[in-house]
């Protein structure tokens, strides 16, 4: 949540190209993909809006990687 709060709200850094790899278990591959100017923050999990205007709560313990276009900028220490 600290580095999404920083690229959200820095006046020098965006959430454009930024991607949210998050764990979702009955996926192929149990990951999803999604752009991180699509989320809303909160304060222990992350809102995506879908086109139905629908949400979907995601805990950030669920996020596995934070991605900057290509670049790995964040990644979940494996336990």
């Amino acid at each position: 949540k600290k580095i999404l709060d920083e690229l959200k709200w820095h006046p020098k850094k965006n959430l454009k190209n930024v991607y949210i790899v998050y764990l979702h278990r009955g996926v192929p591959g149990n990951r999803i993909i999604v752009p991180a100017e699509n989320i809303k923050l909160e304060k222990s999990f992350f809102v995506l809006e879908n086109k139905e205007g629908t949400s979907t709560r995601i805990p950030y313990h669920r996020i596995l990687e934070i991605r900057k276009g290509e670049e790995i900028i964040w990644r979940r220490r494996k336990t």
